[in-house]
């Protein structure tokens, strides 16, 4: 069940050949990222600072920011920036680089590169009060409890019946029952709640199902007429309801930091909804993408949004129409993926982000 749950049921649209020699192009050519001509010569790194807002005051492409990162080879987690620290500009070897100080200045970063520090053991910092590439809470509810299922396999699962009082709302400590194949007695289950059914703008096919946890309960018995007695253990903000479905806790482990980066796709892709029930995305809001695992998407991945360019009709020849370039109005990054759907954040938008916005990975200005 574990497994059948991640698949989803079928292949999304493939883009076309042009899109493709895009994507090869951009990665193929890349020149030293732009340094912007305001950068700071030194920064004090705030609570509430974002890893995107720090690369955004140094870089005009901020998610280049790994190539001017000035990396400390005695530390582990190398990349994690902590409040109060302070990055400085430094010139090291004839390139630009940004690091932590350490109270020798621009001579201990270039200590740090060349390893000529003072021992050898490797310090390891912990991910705790780091950084985050992009507000945590602007995505947690998308990180925690909802994930997307193949809905055929969803609707296989046992279904809960009632519960032992028979009220409409329960909670931790009430007894459900559950219809449906045996469960194993003594094994923690989840209780899901089916949510959106994810549409291919394009082919209009059916992609994913998105279920949310609302529960978790221990089978304390089961019948043979496939009714199985369990012990809620936790809820998480919702009431279990008749028809919630049951099956084993998916624990899809999140990386604790994840850093933006061009993404490596194996394809373009597109903006599937737009989350939270409203019409169009803009900076700081969650949108679904069809690029997931499968495509080689991954947490921390910064994809372009473009937008298809009008149509509109040529008065210089017989009003011909013509239609315009698509247009860069955004950027997102990845943060939770699964086999072929991903969650990704709106790191910016010039215009708002739509259903059917086209998803390529960022070319090198």
């Amino acid at each position: 069940m574990k497994m059948s749950l991640k698949k989803i049921a079928k292949a999304l649209l493939i883009t076309s050949f042009s899109s493709a020699m895009l994507m090869t192009t951009a990665h193929a050519n890349n020149p030293p990222p732009t340094i912007k001509a305001d950068a700071p010569n030194r920064y004090t790194v705030k609570k509430g600072d974002t890893l995107w807002d720090i690369s955004g005051r140094y870089l005009d492409s901020p998610w280049r920011w790994k190539d001017i990162w000035a990396t400390n080879k005695q530390i582990k987690n190398p990349n994690l920036i902590y409040p109060n620290d302070i990055l400085i500009l430094c010139v090291i070897q004839g390139k630009t680089l940004i690091g932590v100080d350490t109270g020798e200045g621009c001579a201990g970063i270039e200590k740090q590169l060349t390893g000529k520090v003072s021992t050898n053991a490797v310090a390891i910092t912990s991910t705790a009060n780091s950084v985050p590439p992009i507000p945590l809470s602007a995505i947690q509810h998308w990180l925690d409890k909802t994930i997307i299922v193949n809905p055929q396999d969803f609707n296989t699962t046992p279904y809960i019946l009632a519960s032992k009082t028979r009220n409409l709302i329960t909670a931790r400590g009430d007894k459900v029952y559950a219809k449906g194949v045996p469960l194993i007695v003594g094994q923690r289950y989840g209780i899901y709640r089916e949510g959106e059914l994810y549409v291919d703008p394009k082919t209009q096919d059916v992609i994913g199902l998105e279920v949310t946890q609302v529960a978790t309960g221990l089978v304390t018995s089961t019948e043979t007429n496939g009714v199985n007695s369990l012990q809620l253990t936790d809820s998480y903000g919702k009431e279990v309801r008749e028809g919630d479905r049951v099956f084993v806790e998916l624990d899809k482990a999140i990386a604790p930091v994840f850093y933006p980066t061009p993404a490596t796709v194996t394809r373009g892709g597109m903006i599937v909804r737009v989350m939270d029930s409203i019409s169009s995305a803009a900076k700081g809001s969650v949108v679904a993408i069809n690029l997931g695992s499968t495509h080689g998407a991954k947490p921390g991945d910064v994809l372009t949004v473009y937008q298809k360019g009008p149509l509109i009709r040529d008065t210089k020849d017989n009003d011909t129409p013509v239609r315009l370039p698509n247009e860069q109005t955004g950027m997102v990054m990845v943060f939770n993926t699964f086999d072929q759907i991903s969650y990704a954040y709106v790191l910016d938008s010039e215009l708002p982000l739509n259903v059917g916005d086209q998803l390529l990975p960022p070319p090198y200005l």
